[in-house]
């Protein structure tokens, strides 16, 4: 199998991406994560004003001129938040991209070669489940100080070993398929056995599991940044948090402001995890069996 043959249906004639663009749960997903997009891209202008500016007087209720109101110093909430959504998606999607390459490798690796490489490589695997990963995120983040780089960093090295895990299930039971063995046999090299055989096999997986990241990466950075231990030279959505919590918006009636980030999270993981179904399904062998 090839990924020309992932991306053709049973038919032969849809391609994966017109499957894609028919399921209206996808669609749903594409428009909500696209619009956030978008926002981070334009943010400069969408923006009414600097998220740093002092415009108002502090804690204003939602208005037309703040739908979220000011926050302790009088800055306007909504420019935060679309400021915020720049750097949280860049996080989310950096993070990811760590976070599948990283798994991808070490799933495959450890699942073709097995022996004492796929013993070595899933114990340091089963270490990092065991250990409460928000815990040891704070105190990993508290060690590097906080930052982009760390954050990424910390995000990246707890958010691996689920993938690794799934891969490498995958790959093992790809290692036993007739076509497989038959490259093996035939002296194939392992170069090519892996990328020409595995890796195409295990696509669909990577690509669902790797876009499901993205809001893992969000989530944590929120997390880290609600401590205190993200970057404080740009704002992300769990700045927002972070002041609000720092700010006591709880005693000055400044639910917006608490909701906003929350709502934008929320709103990610929605449109993450409507694309990720979508994907599973149309790759799914089932897929043309059910009539979707």
């Amino acid at each position: 199998m090839n990924v020309k043959r992932l991306m053709v249906s049973a038919s032969g004639e849809d391609t994966f991406l017109k499957k894609l663009l028919s399921n209206k749960a996808a669609i749903a997903g594409l428009v909500i994560l696209l619009s956030l997009v978008v926002i981070a891209l334009l943010a400069s202008f969408l923006s009414p004003y600097a998220p740093t500016a002092l415009v108002a007087e502090p804690y204003l209720p939602p208005s037309y001129s703040h739908p979220f109101g000011t926050d302790g110093l009088g800055r306007d909430i909504f420019s935060q938040m679309i400021h915020g959504t720049a750097l949280s998606l860049e996080i989310g999607f950096v993070s990811a991209a760590g976070i599948t390459i990283l798994g991808t490798t070490v799933g495959i690796i450890s699942g073709y070669f097995g022996s004492y490489v796929d013993e070595a490589l899933m114990r340091i695997v089963d270490v990092l489940l065991v250990i409460p990963s928000i815990a040891f995120m704070i105190f990993v983040a508290v060690i590097l100080g906080p930052g982009l780089e760390s954050v990424l960093i910390v995000i990246i090295v707890f958010g691996w070993p689920p993938m690794a895990r799934m891969i490498r299930s995958q790959t093992l039971t790809l290692r036993e398929r007739e076509f497989v063995e038959s490259a093996v046999v035939s002296g194939a090299p392992k170069w090519y056995i892996l990328g020409s055989m595995i890796f195409p096999n295990v696509i669909s997986l990577i690509i669902a599991n790797g876009i499901l990241a993205v809001i893992y990466g969000v989530i944590a950075d929120a997390s880290l940044a609600f401590l205190g231990l993200a970057s404080t030279k740009n704002y992300s959505w769990g700045t927002v948090l972070y002041n609000a919590q720092n700010e006591g918006a709880v005693f000055h009636g400044g639910i917006a402001w608490i909701l906003a980030p929350g709502i934008f999270i929320a709103l990610t993981g929605i449109a993450i995890t409507l694309i990720a179904r979508a994907i599973d399904d149309i790759t799914d062998p089932r897929y043309s069996a059910v009539g979707r």
